[in-house]
C-alpha cells in the first residue's frame, strides 16, 4: 500500500439481490466533499487475458444520489484486479471498483448495475446482455462531511468547470483559474517505474524516462508503489509546484508516432486489454498531482495515432478507451479531456486519413455523454476549429498550437478564436498549450536565460488576450526537448517568470473573469480591461502610453514581469478619466517591459442581467442623414455606418434610434473599427446627455476592431440613442492634393442591463 492517510473502510448495508452476491461492499477514502470516495466490490474472478474480457464484456455502472438535492451521478467502474495492483503488480483477481467525488455533503446513496455481455462494456442499451449477478442490484448509502482541505489543494476548492464563460470556475470556492506550466514531455507517461511491456517491446526503448534529476525533490510521506518505486516522477511534480506553476499535460496514449511507450493496454498491439497495475500506479501519479494544485492535462492521442482505433471513429475500441479514462480518473477534480494533439493533420508517418468533422465532433460527445462531472473538453489544432464552433458541438474549448519562433501569433490568435466562438454563440475556454514553434519554442536557460519574446508575446500576450492559461512546449532542437525532457529544471529561469504573472494576477486580485481584450483603447502594447473598472496594459519594450478611460479617478500602478514583487508607482500616480490619458513613465529602466494596471479608486461593480441588446449600425439606425450633421452612408461589406471622408473631411455624421426596450440600468458598448488614415471620434447621447466621447487609438491595420463601455447608464424606454463619428487625419498618408481621412466607421451598440450588487 501507499503510504498515504489510512484509507476508511466501513461496511454498508445492501439489499442483496442476488444469492451469488459477494456480501458488503468496501467503501474507502476521506469521506469528505470532493474527496475521491471507492466503492470496491467481489465480483466475478478474471484476469486481463481471461477469455470473457473483462474489459470488453462486463458493465460496471454506480448510481449515485444526493438524498437532499435529487442530484444523480451515474458512474462508470472497472476490472481492479486483486484490488491493489499497483503494488502487487496483479493482472487477475475478483475486485471491481468505482471510484466518485461528491459535490455535495450530506446523505449520498448508491445502486449498482452489472451486466454481462459481448462488448457490454460500450453497450448504450441501459439492459444490455444480462445481469452479471454479484454485486448487480446492490444499494447502499454513506455520509459525506465537508472538506478539511485549503492552500493549493483541489479538494479544498471543489471541481474545476466550465460556466459557459471564457474561464473555468472552481464550484466549491467560486474561484476562477488561470493556468500556467508544462506542456512537455509529451512522453511524460513513459517512466521506467511504471509496469508494462513498453520498457522492452523494441518500439523505441531508449526513450523510457528515469526522472532521476527529480529524485532529490521527493519528500518523506510523499507515495511510492511497490516499495518505493515512483519517487522521481513524484518528485518531478513537487519541483513544478514548488515553483508555483499549477499545470502539466501527458499523452496517454501514443503507440504510433514519437514516443511510442505511452498505452494503457497491456502490450503494443492489444487494445482491447488494460494494464491494470500501470493505471494504478499512474492514478498514484495523478492523485498526488491533485493534492499538491496540478491541473491534469489528459492528451488522449497525438496526430499519427488518429486513425489507430476504429480508423478514427466512435468504434468499440475507441468507446472503450474512453470508458476506462473516465472510470479510472474522471473523479479528480481539475483536468481537462484533449481529444487529441494536432488532430485534422495529415502526418506524413501515418497510413490513415486525418479524422474528419464528424469524427472530431464525436469524440467529444462521447465524452460529454459518459462523464458524470462533464469535464472541460478540448481539442489541439491540426486542421483549424471553424467545424467545431456553436452548439452542434460538445468542445467547451480548444488547446491552441501556434508555430512562429517569437511567439507573435499568441495574441492575435488568441483574439481571433475567443472572437469567433463568442459570435458561434458559444464561448470557448481557450488555452495556448504549444505557444512557439515546434523546433524552438521555450528554449532551455542555458540557451536562453532571459526568455524575453516567450514572456512579452507568449505569456503576458495570451493572458491579455483573455486566455485562460498556457503550457510551454521544449523544441526538439534543443537539449530536455519535447522528447528528451526529464529535468524540468531545464527552464528553471522561465518558471520563475510564470509564478509572478500568476502571482500578479491572485495578490492584486484582478477580475480577469469579467475582463475583455481592449487593444483599441490603448496607443501601444497590449490592453485588457473592465471599463470603469480596471485596466491591465503591457508595454513590451517601454516608454509610455495614452489610454481611453471611462469616468472616474484611477490609481496608476506598474508591476516588473521580469522579476515580480510589489506593485510600484511611475511617473504618474493618479488620472481622470473621460477621455483620453497618459499614463507616465515606468519607475525604472524605461526600455523594459512593463505591465501597468489602472485602477478606478471607486469601481463601477455590476453583474449582467438577462439577454443584450444588440444594435446593428446597418439595421437598426435608419435616421442616418441628420440636420446639422453630414449624411453618414453604409458600408456594406463591414457592416458599418460611416462617413464619406471625400467630400466631408473633418466633419461628424450622426445616426439615430428610438430605444424600444424596458427602463433599466444598462451597460453599453459602441463596437468601432480603427483605421490608418486617422483616429475617428465618437459621441454617444442618451436621451437628454452626452455621455464621455472617444477617438479611436492609433492603428497599423485597417479595421481592427474596437470601442468603448460606458457603465451603469440609465436608459428610459423613448429615449433618444444618437450616435456621432467623424472623419479624421493623421496628416501622414498622401491622397491626391492632400491626405487620406479616417471614415469612422462603427458596427454596433450594444445594451447590456446590468445588476448592482446588493
Amino acid at each position: 500500500m501507499t503510504n498515504r492517510i489510512a484509507t476508511l473502510i466501513l461496511a454498508t448495508t445492501c439489499l442483496l439481490i442476488s444469492p451469488k452476491m459477494a456480501g458488503q461492499t468496501e467503501i474507502s477514502g476521506e469521506l469528505k466533499q470532493w474527496h475521491k470516495v471507492t466503492l470496491t466490490f467481489k465480483g466475478p474472478e478474471s484476469s486481463e487475458t481471461d477469455q470473457v474480457n473483462p474489459f470488453f464484456d462486463y458493465r460496471l455502472n454506480v448510481k449515485f444520489s444526493h438524498a437532499l438535492s435529487g442530484k444523480t451521478y451515474l458512474v462508470p467502474g472497472y476490472f481492479a484486479a486483486d484490488g491493489d495492483a499497483g503494488n502487487s503488480g496483479a493482472d487477475a483477481g475478483d475486485r471491481w471498483r468505482v471510484h466518485f467525488a461528491a459535490d455535495e455533503t450530506g446523505e449520498w446513496t448508491y445502486s449498482v448495475d452489472f451486466r454481462k455481455g459481448r462488448f457490454a462494456a460500450v453497450s448504450e442499451n441501459n439492459r444490455t446482455g444480462e445481469s452479471g449477478e454479484f454485486m448487480d442490484g446492490e444499494k447502499g448509502s454513506f455520509s459525506i462531511a465537508p472538506s478539511d482541505k485549503s492552500g493549493v489543494d483541489f479538494r479544498g476548492k471543489g471541481r474545476l468547470q466550465y460556466v459557459n464563460e471564457h474561464y473555468l470556475r472552481f464550484a466549491g470556492s467560486g474561484e476562477y483559474f488561470l493556468k500556467c506550466g508544462a506542456d512537455a514531455p509529451e512522453n511524460f507517461l513513459s517512466y521506467a517505474d511504471f509496469d508494462g511491456t513498453f520498457h522492452n517491446d523494441g518500439y523505441k526503448d531508449e526513450l523510457v524516462k528515469t526522472w532521476d534529476a527529480h529524485l532529490k525533490d521527493w519528500k518523506e510521506g510523499d507515495p511510492t508503489w511497490k516499495d518505493g518505486k515512483g519517487k522521481a516522477m513524484i518528485g518531478a511534480l513537487n519541483y513544478l509546484a514548488s515553483e508555483g506553476l499549477n499545470a502539466f499535460s501527458f499523452l496517454t496514449l501514443n503507440i504510433k508516432g514519437d514516443d511510442q511507450n505511452v498505452f494503457p493496454y497491456i502490450d503494443y498491439d492489444t487494445y482491447d486489454r488494460m494494464d491494470v497495475s500501470k493505471l494504478d500506479q499512474w492514478e498514484v501519479v495523478f492523485e498526488h498531482a491533485q493534492e499538491i494544485g496540478l491541473f491534469l492535462h489528459f492528451k488522449t492521442q497525438e496526430a499519427e495515432n488518429q486513425g489507430l482505433l476504429d480508423g478514427g471513429g466512435l468504434g468499440a475500441y475507441r468507446s472503450l478507451y474512453y470508458r476506462e479514462l473516465i472510470a479510472r480518473f474522471g473523479h479528480h477534480l481539475a483536468l481537462n479531456w484533449n481529444m487529441g494533439e494536432e488532430i485534422g493533420d495529415w502526418m506524413k508517418n501515418s497510413r490513415t486519413p486525418p479524422q474528419f468533422k464528424q469524427q472530431r465532433l464525436a469524440m467529444a460527445r462521447y465524452f460529454y455523454e459518459h462523464d458524470p462531472y462533464r469535464h472541460h473538453m478540448v481539442i489541439h489544432n491540426g486542421a483549424p476549429f471553424n467545424d467545431l464552433l456553436g452548439h452542434e458541438s460538445t468542445y467547451t474549448g480548444i488547446s491552441l498550437q501556434t508555430h512562429h519562433e517569437n511567439f507573435d501569433l499568441v495574441h492575435p490568435d488568441v483574439l481571433k478564436w475567443r472572437r469567433a466562438s463568442l459570435e458561434a454563440g458559444k464561448m470557448w475556454a481557450i488555452a495556448v498549450d504549444e505557444p512557439g514553434d515546434a523546433q524552438h519554442s521555450l528554449l532551455p536557460d542555458s540557451d536562453n536565460p532571459d526568455h524575453d519574446l516567450a514572456r512579452q508575446n507568449g505569456l503576458w500576450g495570451a493572458f491579455t488576450a483573455g486566455a485562460w492559461g498556457l503550457e510551454w512546449y521544449f523544441g526538439y532542437k534543443h537539449d530536455h526537448s519535447d522528447l528528451s525532457c526529464q529535468d524540468w529544471r531545464s527552464r528553471d529561469l522561465f518558471w520563475d517568470q510564470c509564478r509572478y504573472a500568476l502571482e500578479f494576477f491572485n495578490s492584486n486580485e484582478i477580475p480577469f473573469w469579467r475582463m475583455e481584450p481592449s487593444d483599441g483603447i490603448s496607443s501601444t502594447g497590449y490592453c485588457f480591461a473592465s471599463p470603469q473598472e480596471v485596466y491591465l496594459l503591457f508595454i513590451p519594450s517601454g516608454g509610455t502610453a495614452d489610454l481611453q478611460l471611462g469616468l472616474g479617478s484611477y490609481e496608476v500602478k506598474w508591476f516588473d514581469p521580469r522579476n515580480g514583487g510589489a506593485l510600484q508607482d511611475g511617473s504618474v500616480k493618479q488620472v481622470e478619466g473621460c477621455g483620453i490619458v497618459n499614463i507616465g513613465k515606468a519607475p525604472s529602466e524605461h526600455d523594459k517591459d512593463w505591465v501597468v494596471l489602472v485602477r478606478n479608486k471607486v469601481p463601477v461593480l455590476s453583474k449582467p442581467c438577462g439577454k443584450a441588446i444588440v444594435l446593428k449600425a446597418l439595421e437598426d439606425f435608419d435616421n442616418i442623414a441628420l440636420e446639422g450633421f453630414a449624411p453618414a452612408y453604409k458600408d456594406g461589406a463591414r457592416k458599418a455606418l460611416a462617413i464619406d471622408a471625400a467630400q466631408y473631411k473633418g466633419q461628424s455624421a450622426a445616426a439615430t434610434y428610438t430605444f424600444e426596450h424596458p427602463a433599466g440600468q444598462y451597460d453599453i458598448t459602441l463596437s468601432t473599427l480603427l483605421e490608418t488614415e486617422g483616429e475617428s471620434r465618437y459621441r454617444l447621447k442618451v436621451g437628454d446627455n452626452y455621455l464621455c466621447d472617444f477617438k479611436n487609438p492609433p492603428t497599423e491595420k485597417d479595421y481592427a476592431p474596437s470601442g468603448q463601455t460606458w457603465r451603469n447608464i440609465r436608459v428610459k424606454k423613448g429615449d433618444l440613442i444618437q450616435v456621432e463619428f467623424n472623419s479624421d487625419t493623421k496628416g501622414e498618408i498622401p491622397e491626391g492634393d492632400g491626405t487620406a481621412f479616417s471614415r469612422g466607421r462603427w458596427t454596433t451598440l450594444v445594451f447590456q442591463e446590468i445588476c448592482m450588487p446588493e
